[in-house]
């Protein structure tokens, strides 16, 4: 599928094609590799020595991060699940109720979601097969998405969505020396202007959410919303990541799906640590270095898992969800 629409001069348009180049041509790229097919969806995470078995390559994506830290805290996992669901991924974990909506959002509005996968449809009545009332609010969402293509200058071209591209990740101050990358897909780069600001080009970021106004980031044990309303008070590992991937302003757009008023929010992220303006660029830092201290943990207690052989750890918040079957512990009682 190949939805595009060019509100633009042919001039500007092409102002961006130069702009945006380097990002869907990472050939040119010498730190970076990849391209516009993500075929990283559901490879593993992890590269294992043939001789030791022991991890010789790891890519590490906000995802992962999301599934094991939130804000510096880290959530009870269980390392033997995260090997297998989380890295080597031979285990696959079932996509969610809130995942299939995104999915089907992101393939109406740009062509397909990450890796190429296609989402065309959402469960439907059972008996009649007609649309239920949240598929119906969400068509609504991507006609909005739709008008806000035109009316913020937006440009949707299948060479400039879902490009992937992973980075190896240089720190001095990591104690484990195998190779890490940083790994992402972005879902569309473009053009953006708002009355607020305009950007050349950026990274933008498609979220579909039942309720764009919401403040609460409740803990469910294994999870933390996203407080799209007050997104002062959010994570901004995933912005930060995609800025040291691929070097762009980042965006949120964000479309919501409520019975009553339902509509949109555009959500620029301060990402840029030489931003000219002073302030900026300190907000900047303060999240990269919370950036870079998230990523020493992951990659310290990954390894430290490996060292450990991947222990089976039961939680009651993880065995419950957990889906492998035939694990031994999975059985076992815990303390509560």
């Amino acid at each position: 599928m190949n939805r595009s629409f060019n509100p633009h001069s042919t001039n500007v348009f092409e102002e961006f094609v130069e702009l945006s180049e380097q990002i869907a041509a990472p050939s040119k790229v010498a730190t970076s590799t990849g391209g516009n097919q993500a075929t990283e969806n559901r490879s593993p995470k992890i590269i294992l020595s043939p001789v030791t078995g022991k991890i010789r390559e790891l890519r590490i994506s906000k995802s992962l991060i999301n599934q094991l830290i939130y804000k510096g805290e880290p959530y009870p996992v269980c390392s033997y699940n995260v090997y297998h669901t989380m890295l080597l991924r031979d285990i696959v974990v079932p996509t969610s109720e809130a995942q299939l909506k995104g999915l089907y959002f992101e393939t109406k509005c740009l062509g397909s979601s990450a890796g190429g996968q296609v989402t065309v449809d959402l469960p439907r009545h059972k008996k009649t097969g007609a649309k239920l009332s949240d598929h119906e609010r969400i068509d609504q969402a991507i006609g909005r998405f739709y008008d806000v293509v035109k009316e913020y200058g937006l440009i949707v071209d299948s060479n400039y969505t879902q490009i992937y591209r992973k980075r190896l990740w240089v720190d001095p101050d990591r104690r484990n020396k195998t190779p890490v990358f940083l790994d992402g897909t972005l879902d569309f780069i473009s053009p953006i202007t708002t009355p607020r600001y305009s950007l050349d080009v950026a990274n933008i970021d498609l979220k579909l959410t039942r309720d764009r106004d919401t403040c609460d980031s409740f803990n469910t044990g294994l999870y933390h919303p996203t407080p799209w309303g007050c997104p002062e008070k959010m994570s901004f590992t995933e912005a930060m990541m995609y800025r040291v991937i691929f070097d762009l302003p980042f965006v949120y757009l964000v479309f919501d799906y409520k019975k009553e008023n339902a509509g949109f929010k555009d959500i620029p992220i301060i990402t840029d640590i030489n931003d000219p303006d002073p302030l900026k660029a300190s907000i900047a830092q303060k999240r990269m270095d919370d950036l870079y201290n998230t990523l020493r943990w992951v990659c310290d207690a990954i390894f430290r898992w490996e060292s450990l052989h991947w222990p089976m750890e039961p939680n009651t918040l993880v065995c419950q969800k957990c889906v492998i079957a035939d694990c031994p512990k999975r059985i076992e009682k815990v303390e509560i």
